[in-house]
């Protein structure tokens, strides 16, 4: 009976250094947690980067000071007196930490005020620290001004910080349930260290970490925003760059590729026809008598018959079938996937949808065309150009409006 009404007593004593290391318990992982996620975006960030340094100094002396005035910190190590001094000097670095958050996450106009009252916290703790060293009590009498100063200076902060919020700045938003709820945990713990209204010595300011993840999450967010716009400004100057280089292939007056679009596509299509084993072929188009048209109607007169003669050539090929201005009054079509009949009755189709419908000045515009097809891995894509090339000749010399396709000789020359 009498050993259990001396574990009384001891039982008693758990339960309070349990209950008046509570906060610190609950908090401390909070701090790490916070801590560790800071650190991630901390070399990511830009433009925030001075605010998230300034925040992670403020939880950097929140968990020291926890730490040192932790009960079980003190029953751990028995140099009581080193981490009582300790905790009292991160207690009075905290309002010099989270005043210092405040002053960067301002607007510079709006940081005179704050920074006065910075130099006010770090004199009061340098105040404090250098009479304490000297035996002098200073924590003990600088208590007051650190509590008794407190809600008026994290006041006129928060003001700072709500006036600069209202203004669009983001980061002081954030700041404000923080700058808050800290204040004023931090003088319920300044009246409870004067008055003692809970029975066992406890401190609230603690649980004031949890509203930092509304800092954090505020972070975060401001980083998605960021990577968002910065994926839509990359996509977007790669859509610029595609319609710069689209723009830098196509003809301006008959929205035909022009002839560096045409050395790329050319090397392609053999390449594909070399895979896939499909036929290719060729088509040289040179609208008959276009010099006439400049010098008897002007050059209006031969621009409508270039702008004509494409709309007609572009409404009867397909994707497969790219359309090229070559130079003045020659054009090509590459025609994938046809053999030299096919592309025959194609150039033909297209040389009487020409005379039927283009007309310029009342004079039916006709056209003569040369074909080739490509004959394997020998050949290449100038001696395809040549043959067709070769083909048109001879039906301008053939008395032009027809098709003439490559000579078999010549195939045979080539190889």
């Amino acid at each position: 009976m009498g050993t259990m009404m001396m574990n009384i007593p001891a039982a008693q004593q758990v339960v309070a250094t349990f209950v008046s290391d509570l906060p610190f318990v609950i908090a401390l992982p909070v701090a790490f947690m916070l801590l560790a996620i800071l650190l991630v975006y901390v070399s990511r960030a830009s433009e925030a980067r001075r605010l998230y340094v300034a925040l992670l100094q403020y939880l950097v002396v929140f968990m020291a000071w926890t730490t040192a005035d932790s009960n079980i910190m003190h029953e751990w190590y028995t140099n009581a007196a080193f981490w009582h001094h300790a905790s009292l000097a991160m207690l009075f670095l905290i309002p010099v930490s989270g005043n210092y958050v405040g002053y960067v996450a301002l607007e510079p106009p709006r940081r005179s005020g704050v920074r006065w009252i910075l130099a006010i916290n770090v004199l009061t703790f340098l105040f404090a620290t250098v009479s304490e060293a000297l035996g002098l009590g200073g924590y003990a009498a600088a208590m007051p001004l650190l509590y008794g100063t407190l809600p008026f200076f994290e006041g006129y902060v928060f003001y700072e910080l709500w006036q600069s919020a209202r203004r669009g700045n983001r980061q002081s938003w954030s700041m404000l349930i923080p700058f808050v709820l800290v204040t004023v945990l931090g003088v319920i713990d300044g009246v409870n260290t004067a008055v003692h209204f809970t029975s066992q010595p406890m401190h609230f300011m603690p649980f004031g970490v949890f509203s930092f993840f509304i800092v954090v999450l505020q972070f975060l967010q401001d980083q998605l925003l960021r990577e968002h716009k910065l994926e839509n400004q990359t996509a977007h100057l790669a859509y610029q760059a595609a319609i710069a280089q689209e723009r830098a292939e196509i003809d301006v007056l008959t929205g035909c590729r022009n002839r560096l679009s045409y050395e790329m596509t050319i090397r392609e299509a053999i390449a594909a026809a070399r895979q896939s084993g499909r036929p290719l072929s060729f088509l040289m188009f040179d609208i008959d008598h276009f010099k006439n048209y400049n010098d008897t109607y002007g050059h209006e007169a031969g621009d409508e018959v270039l702008r004509k003669f494409s709309g007609v050539v572009r409404q009867m090929l397909d994707k497969a079938k790219p359309f090229f201005r070559w130079g003045g009054e020659e054009f090509i079509v590459i025609c994938g996937g046809c053999d030299l009949d096919e592309a025959a009755v194609l150039g033909n189709a297209i040389r009487q949808s020409v005379g039927k419908n283009v007309v310029v000045r009342g004079q039916h515009v006709t056209v003569s065309i040369g074909a080739s097809t490509w004959h394997g891995s020998f050949d290449t894509a100038e001696q395809f150009f040549q043959r067709a090339d070769a083909a048109l000749y001879t039906a301008k010399g053939d008395g032009r409006n027809c098709l003439r396709v490559e000579v078999p000789a010549a195939v045979a020359m080539n190889t």
